[in-house]
């Protein structure tokens, strides 16, 4: 096995082997794309194939994360991602070359993070060198809706509830509406609502700075998605009740599913129950893309309990992952950060 830098002009192949290896859930995490729009936001990215005979069996983009003293860390968010059914023999060999790689090419790190995207934790990977911290980056658990089934039978498998805001949203004058375009008076209204939002949940912060959406916006073309294909692009939902506008709601489409990422409404419109009915117009439009899930994102009965419970009654899958792994390439400093930030939380 060699690893291989991935060239400037490999997006395509890049894509590819993360659509058609990566399993349903974060898959955009690793796509060219992402990757372009965190160097947009000041971040450095490298990528790299894991090759053998000749074919890629593995690939993992890398996220320079800056600390003070002019030091920093690595991220592969959800990567590697290796080729399908390697199995866990294969996986550990894999996961040991990037080790060996990551010592000798990495060593101005104080560590390089993987999160391999696998729903079992790997046996033995401690006994190789590898430290698995208590914490989580991304979130353990996800839940996704299969649109395996027709509109109606993916409806009729909602709790109650949701099925009943959804005909409430429709008896309260609630349309949506699928934007090609984000223009700047779209963005302030956007941001009004998340400011919003943060009020109502007691000042809590759950939003990215206004340079990430600007970069976002700017990074990821915002594009219907056509089944099968390779490319990132992100979906804008507009909800609105008696022409007015309630709530705004941003998708990520990629390989077979499509993700939510973020949204936002005012308050004064919460009784019509736009946001679950802009979640039911995104599962639509998802199904008639062709893919294959519709992931909600991220729960946690702990963290977001409220949040979890309105997507749990979507129904959905359930998806686990094991979490990080850190290859540690400065044992003292690794400790240092460690302790850090446990004081810092």
């Amino acid at each position: 096995m060699k690893i291989i830098t991935a060239r400037k002009d490999e997006k395509e192949k890049w894509n590819r082997f993360v659509a058609d290896n990566f399993p349903p859930i974060g898959a955009f995490m690793q796509t060219w794309e992402w990757g372009e729009f965190k160097q947009a936001l000041g971040r450095r990215v490298n990528r790299y194939f894991v090759h053998e005979g000749g074919k890629p069996i593995a690939a993992f983009m890398i996220v320079h994360h800056a600390l003070p003293m002019g030091l920093s860390y690595g991220y592969a968010p959800r990567g590697p991602v290796i080729i399908k059914n390697a199995g866990e023999t294969k996986t550990v060999e894999i996961l040991k070359i990037i080790k060996k790689w990551a010592e000798a090419e990495l060593s101005h790190f104080i560590f390089l993070r993987l999160e391999p995207p696998t729903g079992s934790n790997i046996r033995g990977l401690k006994n190789h060198g590898f430290h698995i911290p208590a914490y989580y980056i991304q979130p353990r658990y996800n839940t996704a809706v299969p649109l395996n089934k027709s509109e109606e039978e993916i409806r009729l498998c909602f709790h109650p509830s949701t099925r009943s805001n959804i005909s409430r949203a429709l008896k309260r004058g609630v349309v949506a509406e699928v934007r090609n375009e984000i223009t700047d008076a779209d963005r302030e209204i956007f941001y009004g609502m998340t400011e919003d939002t943060i009020r109502r949940h007691k000042g809590t912060d759950a939003y990215p700075s206004r340079d990430y959406f600007s970069s976002l916006f700017k990074t990821i073309p915002l594009s219907g998605k056509v089944h099968g294909s390779s490319n990132l692009s992100l979906g804008a939902f507009y909800g609105y009740q008696n022409n007015e506008p309630a709530a705004i709601h941003f998708v990520l489409f990629f390989g077979d599913t499509v993700t939510y990422l973020y949204g936002a409404s005012y308050r004064r419109y919460l009784n019509s129950k736009v946001m679950t009915y802009l979640h039911w117009e995104a599962i639509k439009e998802a199904k008639r893309s062709g893919s294959r899930y519709y992931d909600l994102g991220g729960i946690d009965e702990t963290r977001w309990k409220t949040l979890t419970d309105f997507k749990r009654q979507f129904r959905g899958e359930e998806f686990c992952y094991m979490g990080n792994i850190d290859i540690v390439l400065k044992p003292v400093l690794y400790k240092i950060y460690n302790l850090f930030r446990i004081i810092r939380k």
